[in-house]
Parts: structure tokens; sequence; C-alpha cells
């Protein structure tokens, strides 16, 4: 049985910051660094986290009370809400807070403004509002640009307010739902159209607070999180601050398994035959997870893409099902999704190359319905740099690749898992003219971890490095000498060239561009405009419809493309 401990936050501030270059962002976890300070005192519930549950962009919930509670009561309210279940099963954490005189006044919003600043970067912060709390929200934490950077808000029983200063998605309950719900539904509808902004008022005056809440998760606060990673890479900040303010901050979809009828399955597998001779009973285990639309389970033999996702370093191996966008398009175009432990933690043995083929090996013979045929793989930072290694290392088993903010660095590559350009490129100069793969390559300009190129640096760039790999292996024309007035962004030409309006922001554009083999497109590169170190979904669509066109003979391994 899990245990859930609440417990008074001391001053004690935990920094999990990692200081490799692919740094791990940090979520919730860190959110709730809180300590007590010179105004209110809040109470920290942590929430036990386990290779069953979501990974790191669970619900942050604030819940701000009718009144000041003590330990006791205040973990009582979080019983009878009954949200201590729904963040263990969601990999959340709750934090109970107190004004911090004897009632809610205005100056609490720079106060819950100072308490979010002590932890790591803000990324799925929800507030639940109750009573004379909720009043407090809907006067004075609404009208602050504190709603911007708020994932999601509960307010259930509250006076109104006049105003919402940011669009912030809301589900306003209880008595006074209809006048307290008018300044969110201005403000939203003021918003351009955004399926996650919205604002859900219920004025059933008999429904519990327990209730409302329930509703609530399941209509609006579990559909999205919040992260800014305009002009900068969102995890190394702290808080909500940054230059360019809390406006930025954009509302990114959280995928719901069970409402996009996906399976996921989470596998242990030993790494050696338990039944060989002299076997270890517990021997060492791979792990990854599994993702199964419902029209894949029960397909036809070889009929099923298979596309393996690959977290970056020191990430939590959900965490590309649950940012990129991959899911939520398998759902939709009928393919399967397995993401990879493949760098190892937690007592779980590290994959490389060879492991993740024998790992694909395995799910060919447990799903049959697998196209061996079509298998691609995609991966974040450094699991776009083993995505990239994998396309030229074990071109015979994928028919195309792609990475996300990650390329090749030069040299030999001793630092970054054995990966560097110059035995790479060796191999990809011997298979040139005899192998092909298909290759996609998504980056930001903003990225501050492996950085894009530009007019003045772009000698032995990662990504030019990738560029000119894949052309070698693909027995293209090699990239030489850049020219920027050929093309400002890239430095070469490209096919198709066009700028994509994302939709997102103003300031947020992609510039996409093909190189063709034999009248075929062979590579497709794609830079986010002003956009830091981490996935775009928008792009795992373009990423997914290059990939599709393309397989591999199951006889002679040539690479085959189909309009």
């Amino acid at each position: 049985m899990k245990r859930h401990i609440l417990t008074a936050v001391l001053a004690t501030l935990w920094l999990g910051a990692c200081a490799q270059p692919m740094m791990r962002p940090q979520g919730p976890l860190n959110e709730f660094s809180a300590m007590e300070g010179t105004t209110a005192l809040q109470y920290n519930l942590p929430m036990e986290r386990n290779i069953e549950s979501r990974a790191g962009y669970g619900p942050a919930f604030y819940i701000f009370p009718d009144q000041k509670l003590d330990e006791s009561t205040a973990l009582t309210l979080a019983r009878e809400l009954n949200i201590i279940d729904l963040a263990a099963q969601n990999g959340g954490r709750i934090c109970v807070v107190n004004p911090a005189g004897n009632q809610w006044q205005a100056s609490d919003v720079q106060a819950f403004h100072d308490l979010i600043n002590r932890g790591g970067p803000a990324t799925n912060i929800k507030v639940v509002a109750l009573g004379r709390g909720a009043t407090f929200v809907n006067q004075h934490l609404a009208a602050s640009d504190l709603t911007g950077a708020i994932a999601g808000l509960v307010s259930i029983g509250g006076a109104p307010g006049k105003t919402c200063a940011l669009p912030v998605p809301a589900y306003i309950g209880g008595k006074n739902a209809a006048k307290a719900a008018k300044p969110y539904q201005k403000t939203s509808d003021a918003a351009p159209a955004d399926p996650l902004q919205q604002v859900v008022v219920n004025t059933n005056a008999k429904a519990t607070a327990a209730e409302l809440l329930a509703d609530a998760w399941d209509k609006v606060l579990s559909a999205n999180y919040r992260y800014n990673n305009l002009y900068r890479t969102f995890y190394m900040s702290r808080g909500i601050d940054n230059p360019e303010g809390i406006k930025n901050f954009e509302l990114v979809s959280n995928p719901d398994f069970q409402k996009l009828g996906i399976q996921r399955n989470v596998i242990q597998h030993p790494v050696v035959d338990t039944n060989a001779a002299g076997g270890n009973p517990n021997p060492p285990k791979y792990l990854w997870y599994e993702y199964l639309p419902k029209q894949v389970q029960n397909a036809a033999p070889a009929t099923v893409p298979l596309v393996v996702i690959l977290h970056g370093h020191g990430n939590d191996p959900r965490t590309q099902s649950e940012t990129s966008g991959f899911v939520e398009l398998a759902a939709e175009e009928g393919f399967m999704v397995v993401e990879m432990e493949w760098q190892g933690s937690n007592g779980f043995v590290a994959m490389g190359l060879d492991g993740i083929e024998a790992v694909i090996s395995v799910l060919k013979e447990k799903y049959p319905q697998i196209d061996p045929s079509r298998i691609y793989c995609e991966g974040l930072s450094a699991g776009s740099m083993t995505s990239n290694m994998l396309g030229v290392r074990k071109s015979h088993l994928f028919a195309a690749v792609g990475g996300h903010s990650g390329g090749i660095f030069s040299g030999n590559g001793l630092g970054y898992y054995g990966y560097g350009l110059e035995p790479i490129l060796n191999e990809a100069i011997q298979k040139r003219g005899y192998v092909e793969v298909g290759y996609c390559n998504v980056v930001g300009t903003h990225d501050d971890t492996i950085r894009f190129y530009n007019k003045d640096n772009w000698q032995g760039n990662p990504y030019l490095n990738v560029y000119r790999l894949y052309q070698t292996v693909n027995d293209m024309e090699v990239t030489g000498d850049l020219d920027f007035n050929v093309d400002s962004t890239f430095g070469f030409k490209l096919q198709d060239r066009q700028q994509i309006h994302t939709g997102k922001s103003q300031d947020i554009t992609m510039e996409y561009g093909q190189l063709y083999k034999n009248g075929q497109p062979r590579m497709r590169l794609i830079v986010i405009n002003n956009y830091g170190h981490w996935n775009f979904k928008p792009a795992a669509r373009l990423m997914w419809d290059f990939f599709r066109h393309f397989s591999r003979d199951m006889k002679t391994k040539k690479l085959q493309y189909t309009e």
C-alpha cells in the first residue's frame, strides 16, 4: 500500500538540476520546493512515482481553502476532495496553501508567486479554490498575470471577480458559478481559438466539491500542461519568471491514453534467458513502454508500422510518449509506438544500439501484426543522437529515422555514449551507394543545449554534421561551405522550401525544406524559429508524414518509397 504523508515544508530547497549538457527537465517535482517563509505556511504532499505511473508532467495541485488550515485539517481536506488518488495516478503533487494572515487578501497573490518561484520550472500548475479561497482566486489571482502560467483553475463557491488578466483553462462551479465565470469567459473568448483553452461552468448547487473536482479533471484539468520554450529552453529556468514574461506560456495537450483508446503496457524484460542452465533467477532487465491503439491490437500480420521513440539524456523513459505527440498520432493513424529506456536507470540496463535491435526482435515475435518493413525511430536530444546513429548502424532495420534537438558532434565521440562523427561517417562512406535511409531533423533556433548554426558560427555544427552524414549514406551531393545568401536559415538550397505558421505564437514559425534523390524526398529538415531545446508537437505530424512513405524490402533490404 502506498503511504502518503502530509508534512509541513521546512526551510529546505530541493534543487535536482543535472549538470550534464542535456539536462533532465524538471516538472512538478521541483514545483513543490516551497518553504515556510515570512508569509504563509504551506503543506506539501509528495507523491510516490513508480514505473507504472505517469512521468514528469503530472499535476501540481495548489489548494486554496475556505479558511486557514493546520496540518491535520489540510490532510482531511485533501482526502475529502479525493485528490490524493488523483494526484498519485497521474504522477502529481499536492500543496495546501494558507493565506499569509487570518484571511485571504490581495497581497497573497505575491506570496503565491514567490511560492512557485522557489522551485524549478512550472509546467502543470492546477489551482483548486474553495469558498473564500475561491473568492480570492476570482477577485485577485485571476486579475494578475499569473493566470498566464496556470494550466488549469477550479473555482468552487466563490464570489465573482471583475477581470481575468490572461486566458486560463477554468472550471467554475457551486453558487455564483454563472456570474463568477463571466470574466474568465470574456478573456477566453477574446483569445485565439485553442481547444485546450476552455471555460466550463457547472451550476449544480447540490454537487459536492469532490464531485465538481472530478468533473473538472475529466473536462478541463487532465487535457493540458504549460511551459514556455520561446527564446529559451524552459527547464533551464526556475518557477515562472523569465525575461519574456508569463504571456508566452503555451498550452500543450496531455495525452489521455484511455480516451485515445490506447493500450499501454509496461514491460520489464530479462536481458538473459532465465531458463538456460545456471541462469540467474533475478537477471538484469530492460524496460520499455508499449502503446497500442485499439485498431492495431487485432490487426492482420505484418500490417502495422512501428515507431520507436527515445527520450533525452537522464529523462524519464515516458518523456517522449507523453510530450512528443507520437502517441496521439498513433491513435489517429493506426501505428504502434514503443518508448525504450535505452540509457538505463533505476536498476534497468542500458540497451545500446544492439539492445534496441534485440528489443525490436522481441516485439516482432510478440506482435505479428508489426510490419517489419516499416519500422522507424525518433528521439529527443541524446535520444535524437541515438536515432541518428541507428539509421546508419542499423540501416537494415529502420526505413527512416528522425530526431528533435540532436545532431552528431564532431570527433571520435568518446564523451557522448561513444558517438561521434568520425566513426559513423566512415561507416556511411563504406555503405554509400548500397544503403539508403529516410531522414528527418527538427531543431529550434534558440536551442541553448545543442545549438543550431548561423552565418557566423557553422563550422563543425552537430546539425550540419548529421545533414552531411545522411547525404553521404544516401549517396547524395554532400553540402560544402554554407552560403546564407542562398538560404538565410540553412545556408544551402532545399526544395519545397516554405515557412509554416504553427498557430502557437506569432513568434513560433517553422522553416521547412527537403532534399531529393531520383525525384523522391530522402531528407526533410525543419527549423523552429525562436524555440528552445525540447519537443514541439506540431513537428511530430511533419515527421510522421515523411516516415510513412518509406519501407524496406525484407529480402534485399533496399529502401522503397511509395507516394
